[in-house]
């Protein structure tokens, strides 16, 4: 659904300076929440809720920065929380 999402982005921005992309942490978010609607209205017509959910996720997108000079630098959360005597060897 996010692919389709990302088509509908892409026909939306098309004449802006940036690209944009959907953000897949929420639109993957949005689908958790989503899945209990699907399960509930299976006997009703899922084809219109699917649609609907395809329009919420393009709601929430991001612009895409060309050429990123460093990449961001992510610190391992869970290894900095612990002192260095108890940290795990992974």
């Amino acid at each position: 659904m996010a692919l389709a999402a990302q088509k509908e982005v892409d026909k939306k921005t098309q004449k802006l300076q940036l690209t944009y992309q959907v953000n897949f942490a929420q639109a993957l978010s949005k689908m958790k929440n989503q899945l209990v609607i699907f399960i509930l209205n299976v006997s009703e017509g899922i084809l219109v809720d699917i649609h609907r959910t395809i329009h919420y996720i393009a709601e929430t997108v991001e612009a895409v920065r060309e050429g990123r000079s460093a990449p961001r630098k992510l610190k391992n959360i869970k290894n900095d929380i612990h002192f260095p005597a108890y940290k795990s060897s992974l």
